[in-house]
């Protein structure tokens, strides 16, 4: 479904490119007059642009509806919903509609560490053992050092995105039953090696949270920190949301002019993904963290320790994605440094917060669509944030300059070829005559080398003036300022391309291995699957709740969806290669022909 709503957005590039060569010029709307000069603190062309980029959004993503917020400090400068929270019950969206944060819940659990630190209750560097000795994982790797608060803050812990057996409301106390599951778990990466983002990591600092203040989680967090800071309307389970206020926005999946609703309801990932918030109270939540930690006149986490918080702490240029301790966080507009924090979308819902810290600026985003991912909303964010940086300051962000290009041996270009592996996807990288083409969901960009290992990336279409026109997806954006970095492999290491999404995100893509004879363990593997739960007790469910495939493909052995190519590394070890679940293994039981993957298990379908 995903696949079939990228292709009609590049047709609609396609039926776009018609119309222009025709002479037919197709605008949405026009964008804002600028001003010759903005004075200093004169936000009414930032505000005017900021809804022309909304209305260009919702149109471009079917957004049923979007709430904004832009903020100086402690002076909300615009706050607004458009739209629908409710398509069926034709409810309009307000900055009181509340709307689920997902993976925003990270930064709020974050803090809550942070304050156990500054409290001498926790160390950021001692084992987590030391706070829950229970805790267990397997590992592969022989010298793995102690997984630590540090480790699981920043995502470079090593863990699974998610646990390893289906755990319930139905069972015990899900926040220690979650931190349990890992005991049936692999590492993926040695602790501190690589970026490695993690779900099941919050929910191992909630169960800390817990067990060291002795209250559960979501009544202590909802008491001791959302009450505190201003955010009255926000809770961590539906049930303790204020009664007069409990509009959810529905979520939405829009496929060839149909919105299909996706209810928002609790899950028991509570301390990664299962806050609700208003628009009203994140903007209190940004002015709180501008404010330096201070609400309603109290110190509740002291500026110092925010501002380590948002501070890189791993990165390397072999694992460049920046990290801070909850937020991510990243150099922009030159020397500028950004925190910020994504939710969703996949599940109907996204959430942005983005914020400028030193120039206390900041800007928040919801919106109930599938389509509304991070690598939308940042981008977008970034670019109202521009507008308030000129406003404020009258600074305005240099235009990015590409380096010279130089010339590379041909022997050195076709070193580099081959298929690279991303978001469960292929992208070859193959040499035309002399230059070398990144095959990019269909795009075919060329490589101009600007270093022995770096390239910058070239198209006709990213030469356009098309981001004014309706059918441009805003994908496209981005890869005007993207580079690409080859780097070699050595015996401890595999090849691997680097994307850079403007010093923002980063994708590392691992060379997939050239195959000429497809092994018998392949063989073996492809095929039809029903998919079970492993349960707490390491048992199998008795349900099918899914069905899977694995499949031999061009030389690669992929399974469908978000997992995509995989590699086994030994006769009962497979690695999932690329995207959410980079670097996990799947498990094989080669008597039962059962692989076993977090709580899933896949059983080989009876023919």
């Amino acid at each position: 479904m995903r696949k079939r709503k990228k292709f009609l957005r590049f047709l609609g590039i396609a039926v776009l490119i018609l119309l222009v060569s025709g002479g037919v010029w197709r605008w949405q709307s026009a964008p804002p007059r600028k001003p010759d000069s903005i004075p200093l603190d004169d936000y009414s062309y930032t505000i005017a642009y900021a809804e022309y980029r909304i209305e260009r959004l919702m149109k471009q993503y079917h957004l049923p509806s979007t709430a904004v917020s832009l903020i100086d400090d402690q002076t909300i400068i615009w706050q607004e919903a458009f739209g629908l929270a409710n398509i069926a019950g034709e409810i309009p969206a307000t900055p009181d509609t509340l709307y689920k944060m997902y993976s925003i819940a990270k930064v709020f659990t974050a803090i809550e560490m942070m304050r156990l630190v500054e409290e001498g209750l926790v160390d950021l560097d001692a084992p987590i053992t030391d706070y829950l000795p229970e805790f267990s994982i397997h590992s592969r790797f022989p010298d793995n050092h102690p997984i630590t608060v540090r480790a699981i803050l920043a995502h470079h812990a090593g863990l699974p995105r998610n646990g390893c057996t289906a755990v319930t409301w139905y069972g015990g106390d899900v926040m220690e039953e979650l931190a349990a599951s890992l005991a049936n778990c692999q590492m993926t990466f040695p602790v501190g090696v690589h970026y490695k983002y993690s779900n099941i990591g919050s929910n191992v600092l909630g169960a800390i949270i817990q067990n060291v203040r002795g209250k559960p989680f979501p009544y202590y967090m909802e008491d001791e920190l959302l009450m505190p800071v201003g955010m009255q309307n926000s809770a961590f389970l539906t049930a303790d949301l204020p009664a007069q206020n409990n509009e959810i926005a529905v979520g939405y999946e829009y496929v060839e002019g149909d919105y299909y609703p996706i209810e928002q309801g609790d899950h028991v990932m509570l301390a990664s993904g299962n806050m609700y918030a208003t628009l009203a109270d994140m903007t209190t939540f940004a002015q709180f963290i501008l404010g330096d930690g201070t609400a309603n006149g109290t110190q509740i986490i002291k500026p110092e320790t925010l501002h380590q918080m948002g501070e890189d702490q791993y990165s390397r240029p072999q694992d460049p994605q920046p990290m801070g301790l909850g937020w991510k966080t990243a150099q922009v507009f030159g020397a500028e440094r950004l925190i910020w924090h994504d939710g969703g979308a996949s599940e109907g819902v996204g959430s942005l917060i983005a914020l400028l810290p030193e120039r206390k600026l900041g800007v928040v985003l919801l919106a109930n669509e599938n389509s509304f991912e991070g690598s939308v909303s940042v981008f977008l964010a970034l670019d109202l944030l521009a507008q308030m940086m000129e406003a404020k300051y009258g600074l305005i962000p240099s235009e990015y300059v590409a380096p010279e290009p130089i010339d590379i041996d041909l022997p050195l270009l076709a070193a580099y070829e081959g298929k690279y592996v991303a978001w469960g996807q292929a992208l070859p990288v193959s040499l035309n005559g002399d230059r070398l083409q990144l095959d990019f969901q269909g795009i075919k960009l060329n490589l101009i080398p600007v270093s022995q290992t770096k390239f910058q990336v070239e198209h006709w279409l990213l030469r356009l003036p098309l981001e004014e026109y309706f059918l441009l997806p805003v994908e496209l954006g981005p890869l005007r300022e993207m580079e690409v970095e080859f780097q070699p492999g050595d015996e401890s290491s595999d090849d691997i391309m680097i994307l850079n999404f403007s010093g923002v995100a980063y994708e590392i893509c691992p060379k997939y291995p050239e195959i000429t004879n497809i092994p018998a363990l392949w063989q073996a593997l492809a095929g039809e699957y029903e998919l079970f739960r492993r349960l707490p007790s390491g048992g199998v469910g008795s349900e099918v709740f899914g069905h899977d495939a694995i499949r031999i493909e061009d030389g690669i052995l992929r399974m469908p969806g978000v997992i995509g190519p995989i590699i086994p590394i030994s006769e009962t070890e497979i690695v999932i290669l690329s995207g959410s679940f980079a670097g996990e293994l799947m498990e094989y039981d080669p008597d039962s022909g059962a692989l076993y993957h977090q709580w899933v298990v896949y059983k080989p379908a009876e023919s």
